[in-house]
């Protein structure tokens, strides 16, 4: 049921940029309990947000808007284009993809305005009943999110290049089909915006182990060594792992540490079984790992690798 679809609105230019067109949104409704729940996930290389809608309103949902057309609750800019051939999209057509809540279509809609260094978006997501003119007179409900219910997952696929905290500190619109929710006034609220809810805010846990741990005896020469990670996530089952540093209690010399690509997913390397003869503690090498989820989450931990000063216990 899903299309991927970009939209062009009408533009008109402006000093060389782009000026949309706009349709002034709606007062944001306080109070009305609706959550859009955001977290993202590493899957296959590339990133996906992920969107839930918890409706705790008395209202039947039948239309969500992820991202809206003002500063700083859009979705984020690449890979993204207004090119309306698409010559200047950055990656394939296809490795953005945008999945829609259950018996609900996508559309991507593409726009960019003149203090915009580059083109924005957001998703429509609507039931196929709902887009029919006129509309039934009998709907299905299952393209509805009810009172009381949580929508299914809705998705964006984007490459990892792309990632951006954008995607989970933006805001939605959600539209009710009834008249159950109404403003203290009385006057019936029709549409809700809502900021998105970033739901995963704990860092993974991470263990990093090295073999071998001690390098004897200290003859100057080079020793492979190889890191086991331990990672888990509430969200994502597949955070981003990097070495961030490798440092020693000793100075180091030009040669000690060898093969180690820093800033990336890097778990062999090399270090010199080295140490000063005067040093009782021996060489200690301390290895550090990140480990940080889709939703931005960091943590670090770190192991050592000794060149002790002799054998004795």
């Amino acid at each position: 049921m899903s299309n991927f679809l970009f939209c062009l609105a009408a533009r008109v230019i402006l000093g060389g940029a782009f000026l949309m067109t706009v349709i002034a949104a709606s007062a944001a409704n306080a109070g009305v309990p609706i959550k859009i729940n955001a977290y993202g996930i590493h899957y296959g290389g590339q990133i996906v947000y992920r969107y839930q809608i918890e409706n705790n309103s008395a209202s039947i949902i039948y239309m969500v808007k992820l991202g809206l057309n003002s500063p700083g609750k859009e979705l984020p800019g690449p890979p993204w284009s207004l090119n309306p051939a698409y010559s200047d999209v950055p990656v394939p057509l296809d490795a953005a993809h945008c999945k829609p809540f259950y018996g609900m279509d996508c559309t991507i809609n593409v726009f960019q305005f003149d203090y915009m260094a580059e083109p924005k978006a957001h998703i429509n997501m609507q039931g196929v009943e709902n887009k029919l003119v006129p509309p039934p007179k009998v709907f299905s409900g299952a393209e509805h999110i009810r009172p009381g219910t949580r929508s299914s997952v809705a998705e964006i696929m984007i490459p990892t290049a792309y990632q951006s905290s954008g995607y989970l500190t933006a805001s939605g619109k959600v539209f009710l089909l009834d008249n159950n929710t109404k403003n203290p006034d009385g006057t019936v609220v029709t549409s809700v915006e809502i900021p998105f809810t970033k739901v995963d805010v704990t860092p993974p846990n991470i263990l990093v182990t090295l073999n071998p741990a001690t390098l004897w005896p200290p003859n100057d020469k080079l020793v492979s060594i190889t890191a086991t990670i331990a990672v888990k996530d509430d969200y994502d089952p597949e955070p981003e792992i990097k070495l961030e540093s490798i440092t020693a209690s000793e100075t180091l010399g030009a040669s000690d540490i060898q093969d180690a690509r820093i800033g990336t997913d890097d778990r062999n390397f090399s270090l010199a079984a080295k140490r000063a003869g005067t040093n009782l503690a021996g060489r200690i090498y301390t290895v550090t790992y990140s480990a940080t989820d889709a939703s931005g989450n960091k943590a670090t931990a770190s192991a050592t690798v000794t060149v002790p000063h002799d054998q004795g216990k």
